[in-house]
């Protein structure tokens, strides 16, 4: 026998048994690749084994801020970030769209918490998310402070389509309190346990020239005493949003405005340092809601899809009860944006405040300037 045959029977011996053993392996069973959900826009896909829809979203946002400062301790100069990830999941019932969101955030000191979570199911809704009564058209960087504000708080509720852009909602949720300033005779403003849920409601019309809506929350104000009689606080809103085409596409013009006694937490301008929503009234040996009011509107100018620039302005007024905290307050902003390049915004803003309390008041009138830079990138 010569080497090569000797070689082809070795290579033939090797061949065969791979084959037997090759035989004897299991079988792989196929892989379940994750599917495209086209069903509800982009970015959704299918959990794999399941009908439901998930979507992964978010940003990552960091801020460079210059401020005047109010004391030596104050910070003039800080950057500031935050992350934020949502988890949308939908799927089709025999009694319409189950969905459902949690929203993670996180900022640089470490603090993470769950900023929104919630479940939907046709016009039903139910968790912790921003409020039905929200009207909130003003406003980006800065220009918020003068509405029915972004408030975050447990709730449920029903949202109805009457056709045509038309959609009403009507809910329950937990009561908020602004607990601020002291008064006279008692260690504090204080509330007792809820005994009723605050009422929300909103009414709203999108149509292709814009968005209309007008939202409301009455809410119970129960005392820490006993001896005083429960009070019915609330505020109203209305707003709009108007497309501005006929300058350029993606103008706009944003109106706001507000009332509000009695539920201060609910709304922008909701300073506990010198506001609360009620005060001890001693010649009366009551407490007396208060009162606070406010109007604002900011103007988008589109340069291009990704260059635009804003401008704002706001006033409000709040009527404390008591003899000397009443105060008057104005703001006016102004904002570049900028998008280099998808899914990434540059903006940079500068807001000036002014806050004029009344002569008797026992706080002194201030003004201050604050300047941002923001960069954020979408996902």
């Amino acid at each position: 026998m010569n080497i090569k045959s000797l070689i082809l029977g070795s290579a033939a011996a090797l061949v065969a048994g791979g084959a037997a053993q090759a035989a004897d392996l299991p079988v792989a069973e196929p892989v379940d690749y994750v599917k495209v959900c086209d069903a509800y826009g982009a970015g959704y896909f299918f959990l794999p084994g399941t009908d439901t829809c998930l979507k992964i979203s978010g940003y990552v946002r960091t801020e460079a801020r210059f401020s005047e400062a109010e004391s030596r301790a104050d910070e003039k100069f800080d950057i500031w970030a935050r992350g934020q990830v949502n988890f949308d999941a939908k799927e089709e019932t025999e009694l319409g769209t189950l969905s459902s969101r949690v929203r993670i955030e996180g900022e640089d000191d470490g603090d993470i918490s769950i900023a929104k979570a919630w479940l939907s199911l046709g016009g039903f809704y139910a968790g912790f998310l921003s409020s039905a009564g929200i009207v909130d058209y003003v406003g980006d960087v800065y220009g918020g402070d003068y509405d029915l504000g972004d408030t975050d708080v447990p709730q449920m509720g029903y949202n109805m389509a009457f056709g045509n852009g038309v959609t009403a909602t009507l809910g329950i949720a937990n009561n908020k309190h602004l607990i601020g300033d002291k008064s006279v005779g008692l260690a504090a403003v204080d509330y007792a346990g809820q005994s009723l849920p605050t009422l929300v409601a909103r009414l709203k019309v999108d149509q292709a020239w814009g968005s209309v809506a007008v939202g409301g929350i009455v809410s119970q104000a129960r005392y820490g005493w006993a001896q005083f009689d429960n009070d019915v606080a609330y505020s109203v809103s209305a707003g709009g949003i108007f497309n501005l085409d006929m300058l350029s596409a993606g103008s706009e013009f944003a109106l706001n405005g507000f009332y509000t006694k009695g539920a201060m937490a609910w709304n922008g301008i909701n300073d506990a340092s010198v506001m609360s929503d009620a005060t001890y009234d001693a010649s009366t040996g009551e407490f007396e809601l208060n009162e606070l009011y406010g109007v604002s509107a900011s103007l988008k100018y589109a340069f291009a899809d990704n260059l635009w620039a804003i401008v704002a302005g706001g006033y409000g007024e709040y009527d404390d009860q008591g003899a000397s905290e009443d105060f008057d307050q104005w703001t006016a902003s102004a904002e570049l944006g900028y998008k280099p390049v998808k899914n990434l915004k540059v903006v940079a803003g500068i807001q000036y405040t002014d806050r004029d309390f009344e002569a008797a008041a026992s706080t002194a009138d201030y003004d201050t300037w604050e300047g941002k830079l923001r960069l954020q990138r979408n996902f």
